[in-house]
């Protein structure tokens, strides 16, 4: 152990030390203490006339053998870097590599090839070299490894090893350690370690910054000043580098001066989004466009365009899909995209635009129950402008992917809901099978057997229908009854239904609305139909009171028995025959389950069917109704 007294170190060892002489052999030493890059070596390559030193050194190179190959191909790579040749110093290392057996490299060979390869932009192809147990067992490796792992832009274990290496930048040349120090700069800036950042800057200071430096220096120091809060110094320092001829540094340092100068109210959104597009157009391809979009895209959001900030988001995750700000701008996007679908932030956006937006963006959707009820939502909006197809897509492909149990069951109903208003009775009936389960709370069977019936009705199964229903009361139920008696031609029949669904309605004083007056009008032209004298007295009786204007002369035309054949009534019948008992059957459904059925917004004419299945089929001749006594 060693002893220390108060001007004394002391070392003992058992036997004592065995120390060398003086007179050792000093090339000996050197060969042994040799550093990777000679400081001295470096400035006379620097300095040397570059095409008789290179073309000396090639020759060197091609003709060694043997196991003085590899030296001599080490000290042309050394040249280059000193020159600033990176890629040539990686590849003269390649070549000198490509012609040795595994294994047979030493430790000088693979940090001279971890270096190059690093400054030339192969920073992972560095750190395979500096893993190699010939070169981690020196202490040079950690400060490789640092500014390997700073170049892949891992910025926090850059930083730790950075710390760690100290005594080993001192030791570099002077190139070298601007380069280092720069890196170890922008690492301490990139973690939030400002104290350590302006300890790098000064370090700059001592060494000097080279002149392909200045730029990204000033650059990052305007970025150490916006963070200590001096924004007059960042911008001024953006300013210096936006102007010179680095293009990397002048770009990211006009998007930095952008975002200040937004923060301090200082340019307006459509200047800065006009700035910002002209960037994003001329300069492609790394994280400072990744800078761009993120700020675009923000932009974008806030102006309410939304598919374009979807756009550049989308564009940051195919260049950078790992890098912090791409997964940031993801998140951003994916809360965004449920405000849109799921919240109030897309009310005002037109249907057909929100539906085009899914669909192209539709990887944002969230997993999950708040996923199926965006997909729920927007397929109601779809159904509200009549994209009937398009909404039942979105269903269909909710309950053959994403549902199970009663979840699958309820969205189901709605799906049927869709395909009856667009007349497709055949794949309701298919949706509803596909999905029945038995235990089925008593809302949601019941909607789904009133759906049922109504698609048997459509197909022209209306004694099935019928006994569908046979057990279901209420009014959606009453209805349901009347429109299958009205597709079968069971006039009175469909008549008594109307009558029993408005019950004692014609004693009230409130007016008739136009959908009862309809509905009136109706039951009195399937009495007549019917020749039952006996129900249109009884409905003229009560209801004559209440009709007005041109809803009067219909039913005073529809309920004079006497003149069943007239051409008034002729032609009250005809209308008749174009009615479309669907609107009323989703106006009871919708009023009866208003959560659990598709949420539309009827068009105010619905347009008959071609082939109609749940409307009065035409009439080809017309009877007398005579009173009975």
């Amino acid at each position: 152990t060693a002893g220390i007294s108060s001007d004394t170190l002391t070392l003992p060892r058992p036997g004592g030390l065995t120390l060398s002489t003086a007179t050792s052999a000093p090339e000996r030493a050197a060969s042994l203490i040799r550093p990777v890059f000679d400081v001295t070596e470096w400035r006379d390559y620097q300095n040397a006339e570059f095409i008789p030193t290179r073309n000396k050194l090639l020759t060197k190179a091609a003709q060694a053998t043997g196991m003085a190959r590899l030296p001599v191909h080490v000290d042309l790579a050394r040249f280059y870097l000193a020159r600033g040749m990176y890629p040539e110093a990686k590849g003269i290392l390649d070549l000198a590599f490509s012609e040795i057996k595994p294994g047979e490299e030493d430790a000088p060979s693979l940090t001279v090839h971890a270096v190059a390869s690093t400054l030339a932009g192969h920073p992972a192809l560095a750190m395979a070299d500096l893993n190699n147990p010939l070169v981690t067992a020196n202490v040079d490796s950690q400060l490789w490894k640092a500014l390997a792992l700073a170049r892949q832009e891992k910025w926090a274990e850059a930083r730790e090893k950075f710390k760690n290496v100290e005594f080993a930048i001192t030791a570099l040349p002077l190139d070298l350690q601007r380069i280092v120090i720069a890196d170890a700069f922008r690492a301490s800036l990139e973690v939030r370690d400002y104290p350590g950042a302006g300890v790098r800057s000064n370090d700059l200071d001592v060494v000097g910054v080279g002149p392909e430096q200045t730029a990204a220096i000033a650059l990052l120091r305007g970025r150490l000043a916006e963070a200590l809060s001096r924004d007059q110094d960042a911008l001024a320092a953006f300013q210096a580098a936006a102007g010179s001829a680095d293009r990397p540094s002048a770009v990211e340092a006009q998007v930095r001066q952008i975002a200040l100068r937004k923060k301090r109210n200082e340019i307006s959104d459509d200047d800065a989004l006009r700035d910002l597009e002209a960037i994003s157009v001329t300069w492609r391809g790394d994280s400072i466009e990744v800078k761009t979009l993120e700020m675009l895209s923000r932009l974008y959001a806030a102006k309410g365009r939304y598919q374009e900030a979807f756009g550049a988001v989308r564009t940051a995750t195919m260049l950078q899909p790992n890098s912090e700000a791409s997964r940031k701008m993801q998140d951003e996007a994916s809360a965004m995209f449920e405000q849109i679908y799921n919240g109030a932030k897309g009310d005002d956006l037109p249907p057909v635009e929100a539906l085009a937006m899914f669909y192209e963006f539709r990887d944002l959707t969230p997993i999950g129950r708040r996923g199926d009820e965006m997909i729920r939502r927007l397929a109601d909006r779809l159904v509200a402008v009549d994209l009937l197809e398009q909404a039942s897509e979105l269903l269909q492909y909710q309950i053959d992917h994403r549902l199970e149990g009663s979840a699958r069951a309820q969205v189901a109903s709605r799906l049927a809901m869709v395909y009856l208003m667009n007349r497709k009775p055949e794949r309701a009936i298919t949706a509803l099978r596909t999905t029945r389960i038995a235990d089925l709370a008593g809302e949601i069977r019941q909607q789904r057997l009133l759906l049922e019936a109504r698609a048997q009705s459509d197909i022209g199964r209306h004694d099935l229908a019928l006994d569908i229903i046979s057990h279901i009361g209420g009014r959606e139920a009453v209805r349901l009854r009347s429109d299958i008696y009205w597709a079968s031609r069971r006039w009175r029949e469909s008549a008594e239904q109307i009558e029993l669904l408005y019950g004692d309605r014609w004693r009230d004083f409130q007016p008739l609305s136009p959908t009862e007056k309809s509905d009136v009008i109706r039951a009195v032209i399937g009495y007549a139909l019917a020749e039952d004298a006996i129900g249109l007295a009884r409905f003229r009786e009560k209801y004559s009171p209440k009709m007005d204007g041109g809803d009067r002369a219909a039913f005073d035309v529809a309920s004079q028995p006497a003149t069943a054949n007239s051409a008034d009534f002729a032609r009250i019948a005809k209308m008749a025959a174009t009615i479309d008992t669907l609107d009323g059957f989703l106006r009871e459904m919708r009023a009866r389950f208003p959560d659990a059925m598709a949420r539309a917004k009827l068009p105010p004419e619905i347009k008959a069917d071609p082939n109609p299945t749940g409307s009065l089929p035409e009439i080809i001749g017309l009877k007398r109704v005579k009173s009975a006594r």
